[in-house]
């Protein structure tokens, strides 16, 4: 019986002492966040970080840094992919307007050629300007 509560005893020790580490590193991680440090909420000695005790700052702060552990840490809202779908809708915008602006070139060269043509058939033959226009 003694040999298996050791074994109980030991067990428990490694994986709060194995919390710990893993929880010292996500918080050096989140601290090196500007403006996040003063944020951090107090945590108990070998448990794990509560991210239902970060206020609304220091999610964003999260976040905003590091989508990948704001999805670890579960206070994902999505931030990063509709940034993402803003600049993807942004550059598809100015790329109609760009074809717009082309299109309008194209249309108004064509016209120009248009008028200079007819100027110049009308100088040719003769044409009175005045009464055409």
């Amino acid at each position: 019986m003694e040999r298996n509560l050791n074994d109980v005893l030991g067990n428990a020790f490694y994986a709060q002492e194995q919390e710990e580490a893993k929880s010292r590193q996500i918080e050096d991680l989140i601290k090196s966040y500007k403006g996040a440090s003063a944020l951090l909420p107090p945590r108990q000695y070998g448990k794990p970080l509560n991210p239902d005790k970060f206020g609304i700052t220091l999610r964003s702060i999260i976040e905003k840094n590091n989508p990948q552990l704001a999805a670890f840490l579960g206070i994902s809202t999505g931030y990063h992919r509709r940034k993402e779908e803003e600049e993807l809708s942004r550059k598809e915008a100015i790329e109609r307007m760009r074809q717009k602006t082309k299109e309008l070139q194209e249309k108004n060269e064509a016209n120009k050629l248009r008028r200079e043509r007819n100027l110049l058939w009308n100088q040719t033959h003769g044409v009175d300007q005045r009464r055409i226009y």
